[in-house]
């Protein structure tokens, strides 16, 4: 195993990204089984697709340069981790996650997931892919975690797929197992040798940190923030739409996505006013699956993710009809020809750079005004049963990680068609958030 990792993957962020399960079991009999269908489907699983076995390594990191990135095999460490955790009284009952709805406040990564978002210093290897069943009282918590150098939520979302056609010892199909091998290396397409690379990506070069003196107290330099999450039902989610196309003209179109995400913004802004001047800038950075545009099967699973940027003023921001702000963001992805070709620049700039801790998407993004946004919306998540016995997930969540201001998440819809949005905002945000009638009109507060 020596497999190359496509250019995105040549990115420097080497964080985690995970994904959890909730299941309701009547007792724990049946753990036994639960964890042998888990161990089988594991092992079938990496049979047809090794990589997943291996850990992410970085070879040839010098003055000047980042090196590389490959997968090596992962020795002598589990990808299947089982806690028993039916006993600790500090841990919730399946029961009081569900009548809580399942709060991304009380789902502690470093409980539930055995790698965090981003890695602790102890970590001595980067596993590809871990599996972590947490058996709870009355449940079964079941966190999947995998490292986005090698794959992004979409490549996840098709792993857990496979991973419980595995369960089920259902076979593979041909197209699965080739897309899913697809070798990384060069798998993006560049632009000519001779093409050069002007300003555009400016936005992405990474600038020094400013200076601090060492009495700065950290409490002045980082407000409290905390994970939180509320509900957006199906119906709210249809009201918001039909708002948003009702001041838009005909052929103009904006999806439900586009929509709820205008919505967020434009309330979360509305909270940070409170702190904030009118006329201070507001950017929304929205990940986007640029596997369509570059001609890759949806099938692959690395790290095909691009991001598109909105901004508005404030005062702008919230004057504006629903509609307007949702164009807008419904604009920055609609042009695919420009989001191939942008795309293709920042693979080609990324190849011809040895140090690429020089790039960040995210570079430009002040978190104290800005929304860093990524929907999981149209993944599958709720249809997975794993073979377990116990029919679907009662709900599929991400676990409450490490603070960043901003960072938001729509989660995989319900089965019924709702959708859980989990944000990291500062406390007093939060607040302001919780009692503005707007919001709370469209949206149910879980915690």
């Amino acid at each position: 195993m020596d497999d190359y990792l496509d250019i995105f993957g040549q990115q420097t962020f080497a964080i985690n990204i995970q994904s959890c399960f909730c299941f309701s079991l009547p007792d724990n009999s049946a753990c036994p089984k639960i964890i042998d269908t888990l161990t089988k489907g594991l092992e079938r699983l990496n049979t047809s697709f090794p990589w997943l076995a291996g850990q992410v390594v970085n070879e040839g990191l010098g003055d000047g340069d980042t090196g590389s990135f490959l997968i090596r095999p992962l020795q002598n460490e589990a990808q299947l981790v089982v806690r028993d955790l039916q006993h600790d009284p500090s841990i919730a009952t399946m029961n009081d996650l569900q009548r809580a709805k399942f709060p991304i406040s009380i789902l502690d990564q470093n409980i539930l997931a055995p790698r965090n978002i981003f890695p602790d210093s102890q970590d001595v290897s980067a596993p590809v892919f871990l599996i972590q069943a947490n058996f709870i009282t009355g449940g079964l918590i079941l966190t999947f975690v995998a490292q986005h150098n090698v794959m992004d939520a979409t490549g996840l979302t098709n792993i857990i797929h496979l991973f419980s056609k595995a369960c089920q010892n259902e076979n593979f199909t041909d197209k699965e197992i080739r897309d899913g091998n697809l070798p990384r290396r060069d798998i993006v397409p560049l632009l000519e040798d001779s093409h050069t690379i002007g300003t555009e990506l400016d936005r992405y070069m990474v600038k020094p940190a400013p200076y601090r003196h060492p009495s700065d107290s950290p409490e002045t330099l980082m407000p409290k923030c905390s994970w939180t999450s509320f509900k957006i039902s199906r119906h709210s989610q249809e009201a918001l739409k039909s708002i948003a196309m009702a001041s838009l003209t005909p052929p103009s179109f904006v999806s439900t996505d586009d929509a709820v995400t205008a919505f967020i913004w434009q309330s979360v802004t509305r909270a940070r006013l409170r702190r904030l001047d009118p006329s201070t800038h507001s950017t929304l950075m929205r990940a986007v699956d640029v596997r369509g545009v570059l001609g890759i099967s949806p099938l692959y699973h690395g790290p095909l993710q691009s991001n598109v940027y909105t901004e508005f003023l404030m005062r702008r921001l919230i004057e504006e009809p629903l509609g307007s702000i949702a164009l807008q963001l419904r604009l920055a992805v609609s042009d695919k020809l420009h989001l191939e070709h942008h795309t293709r620049t920042i693979a080609t700039f990324l190849s011809r750079t040895p140090d690429k801790s020089t790039f960040s998407f995210g570079a430009s993004i002040d978190t104290t005004t800005d929304l860093i946004f990524s929907s999981w919306a149209k993944l599958e998540g709720c249809c997975f049963d794993f073979n377990l016995g116990f029919g679907f997930p009662l709900a599929v969540r991400k676990p409450k990680c490490n603070e960043v201001e901003g960072l938001t998440f729509l989660l995989p819809k319900t089965r019924e068609g709702d959708v859980v949005v989990a944000i990291c905002l500062r406390d007093e945000d939060i607040e302001e958030l919780r009692s503005d009638v707007v919001f709370m009109e469209h949206a149910e507060y879980i915690g």
